[in-house]
């Protein structure tokens, strides 16, 4: 039996008996994994990192965790060793969250605290809303928004896939708004 895609093991083998791979560990060292360890309380984080923030209603705090982010995105990482997905956790106070966008890369969000709206469409026709671990997938190219509906600041996780998440496209449905506030 052959095993799908690229492995990274030291070694692999294939139980008939048992239906199953087994191998042995990559070799790594404790302190190269102790590099991949981000800690909530010491995180980077920036009340401005996208241009959407000078929009009235897209006011929120994003806090790097894991990888390098996307282009235009103006804050650094804890950890940027992940390979292939980014972490970033989003505080905002209520009505408060990101304005429509996309990426080319699947975006999901968890809702950690409070209780979040994620809208998706050019002018964000469709939404759910989302409760305490509540998530969503959201696929590339698709514009999409969250929103804080709670009565206090509330946070939600978000997880980009992708090796480089590329730029982030702003929906035209907000190019007016965003030309007035930039002057």
């Amino acid at each position: 039996m052959e095993i799908k895609g690229e492995r990274k093991e030291a070694t692999l083998n294939y139980d008939k008996s048992i239906g199953a791979w087994f191998g042995a560990s990559q070799a790594i060292s404790r302190d190269e994994m102790l590099s991949r360890v981000f800690r909530f309380g010491q995180l980077p984080s920036n009340n401005h990192a996208f241009i959407d923030a000078v929009i009235p209603g897209h006011n929120r705090t994003l806090m790097g965790a894991l990888g390098r982010g996307t282009a235009e995105e103006d804050l650094k990482h804890q950890v940027e060793k992940a390979e292939n997905y980014h972490i970033d956790y989003i505080s905002a106070e209520p009505g408060n969250g990101a304005a429509l966008h996309s990426h080319d890369t699947e975006e999901t969000f968890i809702c950690l605290t409070g209780k979040w709206r994620v809208t998706w469409g050019t002018n964000g026709e469709e939404s759910v809303e989302l409760n305490y671990l509540d998530g969503i997938c959201c696929p590339p190219g698709v514009m999409r928004s969250f929103e804080n509906l709670s009565d206090k600041t509330a946070l939600l996780l978000s997880i980009l896939g992708g090796r480089e998440p590329g730029n982030v496209v702003w929906s035209e449905s907000i190019q007016a708004k965003m030309a007035s506030v930039q002057g």
